[in-house]
């Protein structure tokens, strides 16, 4: 264990790497672990954020576990999708070419899918997508989703489970009102908020951090000893990602509603037996005002799935992750 673990950095983690693509775009990630590791974890974060692989959680060390965190398409430096391509084509090519990248011969075993908020949209595109489309599903052991958003495609009246934030953001609005006109003001309005670091530390202090209570606050406290980071310091790091989601271009961000309603390619209900036999840990929070809204629809349509409700807001998984994943690997490996 402590070979493998000496794989582990968190300032390897936090560089990013770039892949061209074969279509001319671009695909930007950040890894953590042994590069040869037979256990893979591919992790998508959510809005105002990039892939940064920093902090790998406790069990997955143990295993010896290879994090991945790409950058999501339109975000940071990772182009936006081809226009005409359908989202959930192009992201799995994107994945089966970062794959082939990292292991040029397929030599892993396990594979892990999990996305926070926004990320657990590409999350599940994984998760249900075809073998023919991508091979390496075969090998997925488990997919966690946290403050996980469904494929409103197949959820009836999904909107009675929006906050009136989401509503405007990803509901009806958002489709109707053309050219992405609500999407251009907000992020106008966002990129002005986050053009500075020190803008940007307020931004994410507001949306984030003030609305903690002192529960929370403390769970938070506990999180930032265990991966020995202050808070000023976790902070700043969030806030130089957030600054980074839009350095190029906001086309990820108008899209996300469009992605959101969009054909995911599968209906989670309607998943074949394969598919629906890795199992699948679906994690809200009590105050979540931003995502999740839809882990009750999720946990009763993905039919190995099991739904858990923490204590806190937005990111209040974040301070449980090591027991999350515990439980996951539990549970996957139990199925074999």
């Amino acid at each position: 264990m402590a070979a493998t673990q000496e794989y582990y950095d968190q300032v390897q983690g936090d560089e990013e790497h770039v892949l061209a693509l074969e279509d001319g775009r671009q695909l930007a990630y950040a890894t953590n672990g042994p590069p040869t590791s037979r256990v893979v974890v591919i992790f998508f974060s959510g809005l105002f954020s990039v892939g940064r692989a920093a902090d790998v959680p406790a069990p997955l060390r143990e295993l010896g576990a290879l994090w991945i965190s790409p950058t999501l398409p339109g975000f940071g430096n990772s182009s936006p999708r081809k226009p005409g391509d359908a989202y959930h084509t192009s992201l799995v090519r994107d994945m089966n070419a970062l794959l082939a990248e990292l292991y040029p011969t397929g030599e892993f075993d396990s594979l892990y899918v999990s996305g926070g908020s926004y990320g657990t949209v590409q999350a599940q595109m994984l998760y249900g997508a075809s073998y023919d489309d991508f091979p390496a599903g075969r090998k997925i052991a488990g997919c966690m989703l946290l403050a996980g958003f469904s494929p409103f495609k197949h959820q009836a009246n999904y909107t009675r489970d929006l906050s009136w934030q989401n509503y405007f953001s990803v509901g009806p609005p958002s489709r109707y009102v053309p050219f992405w006109l609500l999407q251009r003001l907000v992020s106008s309005v966002i990129a002005k908020k986050i053009k500075t670091q020190e803008g940007a530390e307020q931004f994410l202090q507001e949306f984030l951090f003030l609305k903690m209570d002192d529960n929370e606050r403390r769970n938070f406290a506990s999180y930032l000893a265990k991966v020995n980071r202050t808070e000023a310091g976790f902070i700043t790091k969030m806030a130089e990602g957030t600054r980074m989601a839009g350095v190029r271009t906001w086309q990820g961000f108008f899209e996300v509603a469009d992605v959101v309603h969009s054909d995911w390619g599968f209906s989670p209900s309607d998943l074949d037996d394969e598919h629906a036999s890795k199992p699948m840990l679906i994690v809200g929070s009590e105050k979540d005002d931003t995502g999740g809204s839809s882990n009750v629809w999720l946990s009763e349509n993905y039919k190995n799935s099991l739904l858990r409700v923490l204590p806190g807001g937005h990111i209040s998984s974040l301070f449980y992750l090591d027991d999350l994943w515990e439980q996951l690997i539990k549970s996957s490996q139990a199925g074999h």
